[in-house]
C-alpha cells in the first residue's frame, strides 16, 4: 500500500509541474495564498449545512474536543464514551457509526486532512478558525466516503504578518489550560505556524476508593507546518500534529434506576482498580495545490497513528449482573476480579487527488480519486469469574442454602485474551458539477464509487484455574462495492429566497467483529461478518434573508431509508458484534436562523427533529435467565444512540469595542439504547446553558466564562453492553478565568 501511496505522490507532482509549465499566470509574482477564514457577522447558509461557526464562538462557548460540538448544529450528536473519541457513537440525521468497529458515517476533515475512524477523533480543538457542519451524503465533494455528513475544521493559518499568542485558564476542577501560537511569513513566498497545548483536570468523578483512581486527565497537544510557493506557482503545505493523554478512570457509574447495588450519588465510584486511559496519536500531511487556466489541482497525502494502551476498567464496579454476584462470593471466602483491559493502535494512510473547476464560475466541476490504506491491531484482555455449576433455583428447598453456597464456591477466576489485526484498503473516484438550467435555477450531478476490501485475523486464548483451556484462530475477508448517485436542484426565486431538493443513495462498507468465537455454541445467533448499509436519503427546503442582510433562515425537511442498518450489540454470552437490522425509516426537519436585531447583537438558532425507528428486525438471543434462547423483535424500536431532536441557541453582544458577553443553551432529547434482548433503556433529555464575558485592549484579552450553569446532571452515553446500562457522566458546572496576549 505505501508503494501505491508513492507511486500516486509522484505522480501528482509530476502532473502538478506538467500544469504549472501551461499555466497562463505563472510568470506572476508568487503571492502567500489567503489560508485565513474571515469571521462575518451574518455568515451565509446554503442547502449543504448549517452555518460556520466561528472561532469566537468555539472558544467562548468552552469547545475543546468534537464532542463538545454535540447538539452544535441540528440533529449532530456525540454519544461520548469519556475515553477521548474511544468508543464514541457520531449520528447526523440517524446515521452513525457503531461504537467499536465499522467505517464512519460523519467524517471529520481538519485542514482538508481527513481523519481515520470515529474512534481516532481525539484532536483537540484550539487555534480553530471555523467549524462547518455539512450534513447528508458527502461523498461526491469529498475523498472520504462520508454517507451520513462531514465536520470541517479550518484552523488560524499564517497570514502577511508575525502573530504569537500565549493563552492561560483556571477553571473548576483544578482545570488548567495553557496555549502556545505562533505563526507568520518567513519570506515573501513561505511561512510557518506552531502551536502548545496543555491542559489537566482533577476530574468529576471522584473515586471513594483510595487504591482506585479519579476521572483525572492530562494532555499535551501540539501542531507545526510550513507553506511556501514555488517560482512556478506550485503551493506546498507540509505540516504535523501530535497528541498524548494521560487519563484516570473511565468516568462511568451506575446509574440510580439501572439495579446495580454499586450505585452510591450521581458521580461517585467505588473501585479499588487502577483504572486508566493512555492514548498518543500523531499524523502528517503533505498538501500539494497548483492553480490552472481552469481552475487547480490539489492532492493531500496523510498518515494518521493512533494507539490505546490501555484502557481498563472494573467491570465488578459497573456491571449490574457482576456487582449482584461480588457478595455472593464474597460470604464464601471468593474474591474475584472482574476487569476488562483493551490496547489498540489504528493507523491510516490515505490520499486525496481533486481537479476542479474555478469555483466561482457559474458552471462548476470536480472529479477526484482516493485511495486509503486503515490497519487496526488490538488485543483484548478479560478477568471475569466462572463456573459449570448452575444455581439452583427452588428456594422452596430446604437444601436451598447449602445448594447456593456450593454453587458459589464453585467459581473461579476465568480470562480470554483476544488478538485481531484487521486491514481495510479503500479505493473511490468521485465527481460532481453544477450546472445553470436557467438564469435561475442549477442542477447538480454527483457520483461516487467506492471499493473496499477488508480482512481479519483473530485469535482468542481463554484460560481457567478449573482447567478448562482453549485457543481457537480464524480469518476472514470479504470485498464491497457499491455506486453512489447523487441529484439536486435549486432555484432562486429571487435576491433572498432559494429552494433546494436532493436526493442520494449512499452506502457504507461491512466488515467483521473480532469479539465473535467461531467455535462459539452462539453460532447462529453471532456471527463475526455483517453487511454493507445502503442510505437511499431525500430532501428538500429552502433558504430566506432579508434585503438588508440582517437576518436569514433555512428549513430542510428530510427522509432516509436505510437497508441493513448496522447496529452493534451483545449476545448475552461473551460475544459482541455488529448485526443488520433489515429496514430502518429516519425522517425528520431541520431549522437554521441568524439574526442582528440591532447593531451589536447577534441571535443563532438551530433545531434539528429526528424521528428515528427499526422497521424490520428480529434476532434470536439468551433469553434474561440465560436457560434458553427467544427470538426478539426490533420492530417499531427507535434507533439507538439518535436524540429525538436537538435545540442550540446562542445570544451575543458586543456591548463596546472591547467588551462582550455570550450566552448559549443545548437541549438534548431522549436518546434510545438497545440491548440483545431489545429491550430499550432511555437517556433523558437534558440542557446545558454556557455564557463568558470577555473584555480586550491592547493585545489582551481577560475573560469569565462557565458552562452547565444550572449544574444539570446528565449522561454523555449509556453503556447497553453492560447490564443495568451503566452511564457515562458529563461534566457538572465549571466556572473559570482566561487570561491571553497576543502580539
Amino acid at each position: 500500500m505505501t508503494l501505491k501511496l508513492s507511486l500516486i505522490i509522484t505522480l501528482s507532482a509530476s502532473f502538478f509541474h506538467a500544469s504549472a509549465q501551461t499555466d497562463t499566470n505563472a510568470s506572476a509574482p508568487p503571492t502567500l495564498p489567503e489560508l485565513a477564514v474571515e469571521a462575518k457577522p451574518i455568515t451565509e447558509l446554503n442547502w449543504g449545512g448549517s452555518a460556520p461557526i466561528d472561532g469566537s464562538q468555539v472558544e467562548n462557548r468552552g469547545i475543546t474536543s468534537i464532542s463538545d460540538l454535540s447538539g452544535i448544529a441540528p440533529n449532530f450528536y456525540v454519544n461520548s464514551n469519556g475515553i477521548q473519541s474511544y468508543g464514541d457513537v457520531i449520528t447526523m440525521r440517524g446515521i452513525g457509526n457503531t461504537q467499536l468497529f465499522g467505517d464512519p458515517a460523519v467524517v471529520l476533515y481538519v485542514d482538508g486532512i481527513p481523519a481515520g475512524s470515529a474512534a481516532t477523533y481525539s484532536t483537540t480543538l484550539f487555534d480553530v478558525e471555523s467549524v462547518e457542519v455539512l450534513r447528508g451524503f458527502q461523498g461526491h465533494r469529498f475523498g472520504k466516503n462520508a454517507p451520513g455528513g462531514v465536520v470541517n475544521v479550518k484552523t488560524r493559518r499564517p497570514g502577511d504578518t508575525h502573530r504569537s499568542k500565549l493563552f492561560a485558564s483556571y477553571g473548576s476542577f483544578d482545570s488548567q489550560n495553557y496555549r502556545v501560537l505562533a505563526d507568520g511569513p518567513m519570506s515573501n513566498s513561505s511561512s510557518y505556524y506552531f502551536g502548545l497545548n496543555r491542559s489537566s483536570s482533577d476530574g468529576f468523578a471522584d473515586n471513594l476508593n483510595t487504591a482506585g483512581n479519579d476521572a483525572t486527565s492530562e494532555s499535551l497537544n501540539g501542531r507545526l507546518g510550513f507553506n511556501w510557493i514555488t517560482k512556478g506557482g506550485l503551493e506546498i503545505g507540509i505540516g504535523g500534529t501530535w497528541e498524548e493523554f494521560d487519563l484516570g478512570a473511565q468516568p462511568v457509574v451506575p446509574r440510580a434506576n439501572g439495579g446495580n447495588s454499586n450505585y452510591l450519588n450521581f458521580y461517585s465510584r467505588n473501585s479499588s482498580i487502577n483504572e486508566i486511559g493512555n492514548l498518543e496519536s500523531n499524523s502528517q500531511y503533505l498538501n500539494l495545490t497548483n492553480k490552472t487556466n481552469f481552475g487547480r489541482i490539489r492532492s493531500i497525502t496523510s498518515r494518521n497513528d493512533w494507539n490505546l494502551d490501555p484502557n481498563i476498567l472494573d467491570l465488578n464496579f459497573v456491571d449490574r449482573d457482576l456487582a449482584s454476584l461480588v457478595p455472593g462470593l464474597a460470604s464464601v471466602g471468593k474474591s474475584i476480579a472482574s476487569t476488562s483491559q483493551i490496547s489498540e493502535s489504528r493507523e491510516q494512510w490515505a490520499e486525496e487527488l481533486i481537479i476542479e473547476s474555478d469555483s466561482e464560475e457559474k458552471s462548476y466541476w470536480q472529479l477526484g480519486a482516493y485511495l486509503s490504506h486503515n490497519q487496526v491491531d488490538g488485543t483484548a484482555n478479560r478477568i471475569y469469574p466462572t463456573t459449570t455449576s448452575v444455581a439452583p433455583t427452588d428456594i422452596t428447598d430446604p437444601n436451598y442454602l447449602a445448594l447456593m453456597g456450593a454453587y458459589l464456591f464453585s467459581f473461579h477466576e476465568g480470562g480470554s485474551i483476544t488478538t485481531h489485526k484487521q486491514e481495510s484498503n479503500a479505493y473511490a473516484l468521485f465527481g460532481n458539477t453544477s450546472q445553470s438550467m436557467t438564469d435561475n435555477t442549477t442542477f447538480e450531478l454527483g457520483l461516487r464509487m467506492d471499493y473496499v476490501r477488508k480482512d481479519m485475523t483473530r485469535t482468542k486464548t481463554t484460560t481457567s484455574s478449573l482447567g478448562h483451556n482453549w485457543s481457537v484462530s480464524s480469518k476472514q475477508e470479504e470485498d464491497y462495492l457499491w455506486f453512489t448517485p447523487s441529484v439536486g436542484i435549486s432555484h432562486e426565486v429571487n435576491e433572498y429566497a432559494e429552494l433546494f431538493v436532493r436526493t442520494s443513495f449512499a452506502g457504507k462498507p461491512g466488515g467483521f467483529s473480532p469479539y465473535v468465537d467461531s467455535n462459539s455454541s452462539l453460532i447462529g445467533m453471532v456471527d463475526p461478518a455483517y453487511d454493507k448499509e445502503r442510505i437511499w436519503s431525500h430532501e428538500i427546503g429552502g433558504v430566506l434573508s432579508s434585503d438588508s442582510g440582517n437576518w436569514n433562515l433555512g428549513i430542510t425537511a428530510y427522509w432516509n431509508e436505510v437497508a441493513d442498518y448496522q447496529i452493534e450489540k451483545p449476545s448475552g454470552g461473551h460475544d459482541y458484534f455488529v448485526d443488520n437490522a433489515e429496514e430502518a425509516s429516519i425522517k425528520g426537519i431541520e431549522v437554521d436562523f441568524n439574526v442582528i436585531p440591532t447593531d451589536g447583537w447577534l441571535l443563532s438558532l438551530g433545531y434539528g427533529l429526528c424521528d428515528a425507528e427499526i422497521e424490520k428486525h428480529s434476532a434470536m438471543s439468551l433469553n434474561q435467565t440465560l436457560s434458553g434462547v427467544d427470538t426478539y423483535d426490533f420492530a417499531g424500536k427507535t434507533v439507538p444512540f439518535t436524540p429525538e431532536y436537538t435545540l442550540n441557541a446562542s445570544i451575543s453582544h458586543q456591548l463596546t469595542e472591547s467588551l462582550n458577553w455570550r450566552v448559549g443553551v443545548r437541549n438534548i432529547g431522549e436518546i434510545h439504547y438497545l440491548d440483545q434482548r431489545a429491550e430499550d433503556t432511555i437517556n433523558e433529555s437534558y440542557t446545558l446553558l454556557d455564557a463568558s464575558i470577555g473584555y480586550e485592549r491592547s493585545g489582551w484579552e481577560v475573560g469569565v466564562f462557565g458552562t452547565n450553569l444550572t449544574d444539570e446532571k446528565y449522561y454523555s452515553s449509556l453503556v447497553s453492553s453492560l447490564t443495568g446500562s451503566p452511564g457515562i457522566v458529563g461534566s457538572p458546572r465549571v466556572i473559570g478565568l482566561s487570561l491571553s496576549k497576543e502580539f
